[in-house]
């Protein structure tokens, strides 16, 4: 299934698949699950992640590699794209249970609450997940998602973001 996805895409998944992997194992395990999912604010019980990895866990090591990681997140995709009819249209395109997922997740990275997440805030998200980013690099990033050019990510540039194929 990863081949559903571009090499930009993939190469965005490995970032991610990276942070998750704290002990830079090449696997993620539900203890380093659980620690990512808490910095963003969710509270889940280990049993939740061993349950989230073992439904993508094709070779039983009760850890996700990356082809793995890559098999969820094509689940993922391919799912919103064949159940239109599940998504009641917003602005954004989305359902309002998404929407409001990724209203919570937004307000939890806009630590400031000014409405906005500026390069300070995505450094120190990127230092928490233990993958601390220049500002330089972290400014470059939000130039390809800052529609209106103020060197910050608003709220509806966030949600075509994550919406982005």
């Amino acid at each position: 299934m990863a081949e559903y996805f571009s090499a930009k895409q993939i190469t965005q998944f490995r970032e991610i698949f990276n942070s998750f992997d704290k002990n830079g194992d090449g696997n993620i395990e539900a203890d380093e699950l659980k620690c990512v999912l808490k910095n963003l604010g969710q509270k889940v019980k280990t049993k939740y992640c061993r349950n989230m990895i073992k439904q993508y866990d094709k070779n039983n090591t009760k850890r996700m590699e990356f082809r793995e990681f890559l098999d969820m997140m094509a689940n993922v995709f391919q799912y919103h794209l064949s159940h239109p009819e599940s998504q009641k249209q917003n602005g954004a395109g989305i359902d309002d249970a998404t929407n409001r997922k990724m209203e919570d997740l937004f307000d939890s990275l806009d630590v400031d609450e000014s409405g906005f997440i500026d390069p300070e805030e995505i450094v120190k998200l990127t230092e928490t997940l233990g993958e601390k980013m220049a500002i330089d690099e972290v400014k470059e990033l939000i130039k390809q998602v800052d529609k209106d050019g103020d060197g910050r990510v608003n709220k509806e540039e966030f949600k075509r973001l994550m919406c982005s194929k």
